[in-house]
């Protein structure tokens, strides 16, 4: 009885679409069925590309908003230069969307550097132009990139910090009154409305980074015996000691989403810096602070102190250090 059972339950599971592949699979070993004409469908390269999108060749049309706002950046240029040979391509306007487009059409995978400058507001984007989902690509005229920028912070609140107090600009240390190897710091905040701030990036014609950089300069007599650490970089320059930190673009940027910033966004940033004075002696030596956005100081040091040629000096004070 146990057996009978259990041939009942074999056959009833038997799956009917497994014996006809078996027969069919026999069929083609005993050479009833020929398969040697057949090939299995083909799809030509470059039709369909990544993700079901296909190349294109149509006028550019760019996106232009603010990344924190959201709101469409209007009645801006946008200066086009080819990806290769850096040669300026178009100057465009853009419309109160935000959207220009270039005059003639350009293949996907054509690559550009695009700069955005607005008074102070100055970026450089990197495109390559994109392959287009088919429907779109049939149903649209434009190839559309989106570019998203920002408007420039402001800069007036800067504090110089040594021992728990402030140093007031044009002021002075005394190394004999508040010691020999003091550690500064330093604060930079966005005053400015929310939603602005400073975005990094690179200019392929000048081959410089557009970053925020703090400056520390010394001059005067007896510079040279000033010793300089806690730096990101640092070099002289003929009579002149260089000490440069970096600070963060997002750290100084506004970006408040409701009644929060956004974490890492909250408009200020500090750097600390070390000095040893102890060879120090005189009231000679002036210590000049200056905060640049769109610097780069591998390009001041081989420009003779220059950070850059779109470079914009957001703050500065200077101290005078005293024996």
């Amino acid at each position: 009885m146990k057996k009978r059972r259990l041939l009942r339950s074999v056959s009833a599971k038997t799956n009917p679409l497994l014996i006809v592949a078996i027969i069919f699979i026999a069929l083609v070993l005993f050479g009833v069925i020929d398969l040697s004409g057949f090939e299995l469908p083909s799809f030509s390269a470059g039709t369909i590309g990544e993700e079901g999108k296909v190349p294109v060749e149509k006028q550019v049309q760019f996106s232009l908003i603010n990344k924190y706002s959201g709101s469409a950046l209007g009645s801006k240029t946008l200066t086009v230069y080819s990806g290769e040979s850096l040669a300026t391509l178009h100057s465009l306007t853009t419309d109160s969307n935000g959207l220009a487009q270039t005059p003639v059409p350009y293949e996907s995978g054509t690559e550009f550097f695009v700069k955005y400058e607005s008074s102070n507001d100055k970026q450089w984007f990197q495109v390559t132009v994109p392959k287009m989902n088919e429907k779109d690509a049939e149903a649209q005229t434009y190839n559309t990139v989106g570019l998203e920028s920002f408007a420039v912070g402001t800069y007036t609140s800067d504090t110089l910090m040594c021992l728990g107090s402030s140093i007031a600009d044009a002021g002075s240390y005394n190394l004999t009154t508040s010691g020999a190897t003091p550690t500064f710091s330093y604060t930079l905040a966005n005053s400015g409305s929310d939603n602005t701030g400073l975005i990094d990036s690179y200019d392929p014609v000048y081959d410089c980074d557009y970053e925020v950089w703090v400056t520390i300069t010394f001059s005067g007599t007896n510079y040279e015996t000033i010793v300089l650490s806690g730096f990101d970089n640092q070099f002289t320059l003929g009579s002149v000691q260089y000490g440069m930190d970096r600070m963060s673009s997002e750290s100084l940027t506004k970006w408040k989403i409701g009644n929060d910033y956004v974490s890492g966004y909250t408009g200020t940033d500090t750097v600390s810096f070390n000095l040893d004075l102890s060879g120090y002696s005189g009231d000679a030596v002036t210590m000049q602070i200056t905060a640049y956005a769109y610097a780069d100081p591998g390009y001041a040091e081989t420009h003779g102190g220059n950070f850059g040629p779109e470079k914009v000096e957001i703050a500065e004070q200077t101290v005078t250090l005293v024996d």
